[in-house]
């Protein structure tokens, strides 16, 4: 529990300095994901180190996957044509 009152803590105190310091009206959920965001928890760090490592390795193994856009033009005529 002690870890929740540290993050919920925290949490404010990242809430309260942006809302001092910004010139916009962000929403509580927009403070809570900029936070998230820059304050990941455990899990979503291991997550996101396991993802890394296993792109490493499908880049080591020769996996290079598809150019950038080259996705994104087929399916812009896949739909373009179904209109």
């Amino acid at each position: 529990m002690r870890a929740v009152k540290q993050d919920l803590d925290h949490f404010i105190n990242y809430a309260r300095q942006q809302i001092e310091s910004s010139q916009k009206n962000l929403s509580i959920d927009e403070l809570f994901d900029q936070w998230r965001a820059q304050y990941p928890s455990d899990d979503q760090l291991a997550e996101n180190v396991a993802a890394i490592q296993a792109s490493i390795n499908d880049f080591n193994k020769g996996e290079r996957g598809t150019i950038a856009g080259e996705d994104s033009a087929h399916l812009r005529r896949r739909f373009n044509s179904n209109t």
